[in-house]
């Protein structure tokens, strides 16, 4: 039951991740782009920030996750 659970979890972790790594700007569009894009608009770094910090969240979860699911399939 509780295997299951965490594989579930662990699915929707794997799919989030892909999902906000997708959304991240690529860093070869060089300063021009980020300029360009107000940046300014949304704090120092923008949107982009919050991305990054939902896909390290997602990350942390991931292993979290996948060390729960090798802990209790023993």
């Amino acid at each position: 039951m509780i295997l299951t659970l965490f594989i579930v979890l662990f699915a929707l972790v794997c799919v989030g991740m892909i999902f906000f790594v997708l959304l991240q700007v690529p860093k070869q569009a060089g300063l021009s782009a980020s300029m360009a894009s107000g940046g300014s608009l949304l704090g120092g770094r923008g949107v982009e920030g919050g991305l990054v910090r939902i896909t390290s969240v997602l990350g942390g979860f991931f292993m979290l996750l996948a060390l729960l699911i090798n802990l209790v399939s023993r």
